[in-house]
Formats: structure tokens, sequence, C-alpha cells
């Protein structure tokens, strides 16, 4: 077998995982590892992948590769224990992993995970800020084994019960639950409504008083003083506009809410909605180093807690290639390399940490726009000597390729998203100008059609989709210029507005939204040096922050296998 790439969890010799026995690593003053039992039979020193004589001369083991080779193992038990049941995992007191695990209800209600419900006269999960999610994993941090239960002095003569009985529990009050946040959300509504009348009349009111004043001003001020009022009148017939927006987008929603009903009346199920895709709080697979001269960084940023894990580094040197992100997994598609256009597709799978090569574009591109839509990912643009409007599709469960409709207009550095069911190509640079038109692939006959304009376009951006609306932020504007400023896009109403600006100026960065918010996720400068600095969006106080990734587990940043 012809191995190129070095695997830092493996011996060169003998291809065996290191381990804590028999097989430590040990590392040759040329910077290449062995296992302790290859080294112990070597008659020369020789390293057998450099062959840099006496590398081996001395013993010493590698700890720091040991080091990261447990971190890897304990990453790969939580991410285990994420994807299994609430009731199997580690016991908190003793480590030992429990396929029944129990909470003290003492000791989780003193810790605010449980309380007593007066209603249903039993205890139940505390919830804060309707977020259900992470009031599990508080139950699961205290969760404790039978025997901790039965043995563990601080328990004595306390009451347990199963993890799995709370979920069972939170399952039966759903629709309880579901129907206090419809109830919520027409009371909040019925509010806004009301302080939307008042603040109306209230602005128009002022705006009569305002205009009658002209009574008490001198004839030659009164041409100045009309022309303020009809400016005055433009501002509140702005105003409107964006509320009879908001009128639109309330008829389309009704419209799919009465066919979503006509459906459940005459199917008796549910409905299936494969376009939609919910934003989750799981954690994402993102390139965390776009920067030309450095190999690519993959890494997990979890937005539970807040961590970046780096994974590894790919072994392919290019720049300025596409990713995209499906699950667990992460594309990297085309790129450049010693001015060739590469038609090279690589995969990596966190849950497997497996990185493969898949079947080749039928294009070598660079500068191309990749993304996920209806389980396929549409690879669209780019550049090749000619800026491209071609598009590829791939099937990642069959693996294979096929010819895309093609954008109305060519464009590299530009962005395809999946915005409530339907996709749309924008931004971008064509040759000439910014790319400005808007395009969106009609379902029906298979064909890309102009639908907007990015009053104001840019390149290299991230983008991301949001309660209904695509983001977009960073990027530039010219060739030399790098932003910060963040927009969205209404599909519905086909209308832009302005959001908060980020804290940095970044290109070539992850935008990623959860149910709650949106990250912007490493990236570069202006400078083309590493942002490492994650960034979250706080809708109510319309603001990002930067936060601190601290926490995340210093490893040694190994080549992925």
């Amino acid at each position: 077998m012809n191995r190129t790439n070095i695997n830092v969890k493996e011996c060169i010799i003998c291809y065996n995982e290191y381990d804590f026995e028999t097989r430590k690593p040990c590392i040759g003053i040329c910077g290449h590892s062995i296992c302790e039992n290859c080294k112990h039979q070597m008659i020369y020193s020789i390293c057998p992948h450099c062959k840099r004589e006496d590398a081996f001369a001395i013993t010493t083991i590698n700890y720091q590769v040991l080091e990261m080779i447990q971190h890897f193992k304990s990453m790969q038990q939580r991410l285990s224990e994420d994807s299994k049941g609430l009731e199997e995992g580690t016991c908190s007191e003793c480590t030992i992993r429990s396929r029944k695990l129990r909470l003290c209800i003492t000791c989780a209600v003193e810790a605010g995970v449980l309380k007593h419900d007066e209603t249903k006269k039993e205890f139940v999960l505390n919830i804060v800020n309707n977020d259900t999610e992470a009031g599990l994993c508080r139950a699961k941090r205290i969760a404790i084994c039978g025997d901790c239960a039965l043995d563990g002095t601080h328990h004595e003569g306390h009451k347990t019960m199963q993890l799995a009985v709370l979920m069972s529990n939170l399952e039966d009050g759903i629709p309880v639950v579901v129907e206090r946040k419809v109830n919520d959300i027409r009371d909040n509504g019925n509010k806004v409504f009301e302080v939307l009348k008042l603040k109306y009349e209230t602005t128009i009111d002022s705006l009569k008083i305002y205009f009658e004043k002209f009574k008490d001003l001198p004839v030659d001020e009164r041409k100045q003083h009309f022309n303020n009022i009809e400016a005055s009148i433009e501002k509140v017939k702005d105003t409107l506009a964006l509320v009879r927006d908001a009128t639109r987008r309330f008829e389309m929603l009704n419209e799919e809410f009465e066919e979503c009903l006509d459906v459940v009346k005459s199917n008796k199920k549910a409905v299936t909605r494969v376009n939609t895709v919910f934003a989750s709080m799981d954690p994402v697979v993102v390139a965390g180093e776009f920067c030309p001269n450095t190999p690519l960084l993959i890494g997990v940023f979890n937005p539970k807690n807040q961590f970046w894990t780096p994974s590894g580094r790919m072994p392919n040197p290019k720049s300025n290639y596409a990713v995209a992100s499906n699950k667990s997994q992460i594309f990297i598609v085309g790129g450049i390399f010693n001015g060739s256009f590469l038609p090279n597709v690589e995969m990596y799978d966190k849950d497997k940490n497996l990185r493969r090569d898949c079947n080749r574009l039928k294009r070598g591109r660079t500068r191309t726009s990749a993304g996920f839509h209806n389980g396929k990912m549409y690879v669209a643009g780019g550049y090749d000597n000619t800026y491209m409007d071609t598009v590829e599709v791939f099937d990642p469960d069959h693996g294979d390729w096929k010819d895309g409709p093609p954008l109305k207009r060519p464009r590299a550095d530009g962005a395809v998203v999946s915005c409530n069911g339907e996709l749309y190509a924008l931004g971008g640079f064509n040759g000439k100008e910014y790319e400005e038109k808007i395009e969106k692939l009609n379902e029906q006959t298979q064909k890309f059609e102009v639908f907007g304009e990015m009053e104001g376009s840019r390149a290299g951006f991230g983008v991301c989709t949001f309660r209904g609306r695509i983001y977009i932020a960073g990027g530039w504007s010219s060739s030399s210029n790098t932003l910060r400023s963040v927009r969205s896009y209404d599909p519905m109403t086909n209308s832009w507005r302005d959001e908060p600006s980020l804290n940095k100026d970044r290109k070539y960065f992850t935008l990623h939204a959860t149910s709650q918010t949106i990250y912007a996720i490493r990236g570069c400068a202006d400078s083309w040096s590493q942002i490492t600095e994650v960034e979250k969006f706080d809708e109510d106080r319309q603001k990002w922050d930067i936060i601190s990734c601290t926490g995340t587990p210093s490893i040694l940043e190994q080549g992925v296998s």
C-alpha cells in the first residue's frame, strides 16, 4: 500500500496505532515517530521515512502524541455519548459507563435541574428560556449510575428517577408546550399590532401638527417648510412599505398553513416537507483556515459549549477552493495549485474521523461556490481562465456528478444557499463587476431565473439562512477592502435590510446559523492573517459579541487520515 501521508496516530513501520503499553510513540531527531516495539527491533537507527542516519539512536517517548491520542479518544467518547440515548452515558461520580443513568431527585432539585410541578404532583425538568436541550444537558452532567445511587453516602435516603422517565414525561407534555407557544405568539402579535397602531397614529398626529406650523413662519420660509414636510411624508411611505411587506409575508404563511391543514385532514398524516431544513445546535464541521499559503485546517465548532476543536489538516495543498458542510461531513471542492484549476473533491467525516477523495468534478474550477440543497451538493460558477456559469450537482449517496442547469450570469467567489426550500445563487464577481443579480432555481423547469438584486454586491462573503432570511456578512466589494458589514435578504418579499456589523473585517469564513443565533467562525483578515475569534449574533441586543473558545483542549494539529 502506498502511503504518502503520515498518520500521526500510527507507526510508520508496522502501521499499528500507538498505545500506552508496548507501542508508545518514539520520536526521532528528524521529527518522525515509530512505535516503541519497532524501535527495539531496529538494527540500525535510520529513519524509515526520511532515511536520516542516527535519527532513532536515542529512545525518546513522544508524550505530546500520547496526550493527543488520549484527548482524541475522550472526544470520540463524548461524541458517541451525544449520539446515543439520554439514559446511556458516563456516571458523573464513578465515571463508569451505564446503560441506565439516573438522577438523584434531591440533588437535582438543589442544583436547579429539577423542580416540583404542583399541577402534575411530580418532579419535572427545570427548563430555562424554553431551552429544553440545555436542560437535558444539565441533567446528564449530574446523572449517576445505579451503584452510586445505592452506595453513595451523600445519596442515602434520597429518591432517584431514570433519565428515560424524564424524557418520557417531556414527550407527554409536548402538546401542552406547543399549544402554549401558539397562544404566546398570538398574544405577543396582538401586542405588537396594538403598539404599531398607536405609534402610527402618534406619528401622523405629530406630522400634522408639524405641517400646521407653517402659519407661524414668514412667507419666505414656508417653501422650505413644505419641502421638509414632503420629505417626511416619503419617510412615512417607506415605513408603510415595510409594513405592507410584512402583510404579504403573513398572507404567504397563511396559504402555507392552510395547505398543510388540508393535507392533515385528507391523509390523517403529518405533513412531510423534504425541502425544509431546520437549524439545530449540533456540532458543525468547518474549515478553520482559508489562507492560501497554509494547508487547510478542519475543525469542529460546538454551539452548545462554544468550543472549537481542531481535527487536522487536509493533505493536498491548494487555494481558492469552495467549502460545503452537510451533517457530519465537510466537502472541499476545486481550487488552484501551481496554476492548475483543480477538479478534486475531498470529504472529511467528523464522526468517523475519515478523509477520502470523492469522484472529481467534470470541469476543474477555482473560486467556485458550493452548498447543499435537497440532499445534493450544488457547485456553481467559478473561474478557469474564464468566468463560469456552469453548475455541477453531486449526489453523496451514490458519489456521482451530473450537469446542473447553468446560471444566467457567470460569477466567481459568490455563494449558493438553500432557503425556505429554494436554492439561490448570489454575489460574486463576473469579470467586469460585482454581480448584482440574484438567481433562483425553478424546480419545475430546472432552470435558474433572475429573481432579485443584491443592491450592493460583494464577493468572498459568509452566507447562511436564519429564520427565513438569507444573511450575508464580510467579504469584499473592491480589490482593496475587506468588509465587516452584514445584510439580510427576505426571499418572500424580495427585500434587503441592514444588520449590525461584525466586530472584525472578515473574508473566506464560515457563517453558521443554529436554531437560536448566528456564528461567524474564523476566516481571514484583510492582510490574510488568520482570525481565530468567533463572533456570536445577539438578536435581542442587535449586536455581535466576540466569544472565547477557551476550554478547548490544545492538541497537536495532525494530518487527517
